[in-house]
């Protein structure tokens, strides 16, 4: 059975908004895009740059290094940066609390 791990509230974040959150030593990007929250691994896919450095644009994430594109609703690439898509955690919502879904292992991440 999955284990979840509560990160934040719905109300620490500003409309079609990103927030940072530091689960023992990885970082997660939560986004928050037309009512629903996405969970993803930090690191780029393409060089492991920080994504929350990068911009948010309605659905698209853009990655402020080599600007590698990803719709946040599936994860996947939007242009030839990388193929890579994003590592997507899974999230679930309590009376406005948000969970992450705690890997098994740290190499899930």
């Amino acid at each position: 059975m999955a284990k979840y791990l509560r990160v934040a509230k719905i109300t620490d974040f500003p409309p079609n908004g990103m927030k940072l959150v530091k689960v023992d030593d990885f970082e997660i990007l939560l986004i928050l895009v037309e009512d629903k929250i996405y969970a993803f691994d930090n690191k780029c896919p393409h060089m492991g740059f920080s994504l929350f450095l990068g911009s948010l644009n309605g659905k698209i994430l853009r990655c402020g290094f080599h600007y590698a594109e990803f719709d946040v609703t599936t994860g996947k690439t939007l242009n030839k940066v990388t193929e890579k898509p994003l590592k997507k955690i899974a999230v679930k919502i309590v009376d406005s609390e948000i969970y992450i879904e705690v890997p098994s292992s740290k190499k899930s991440l």
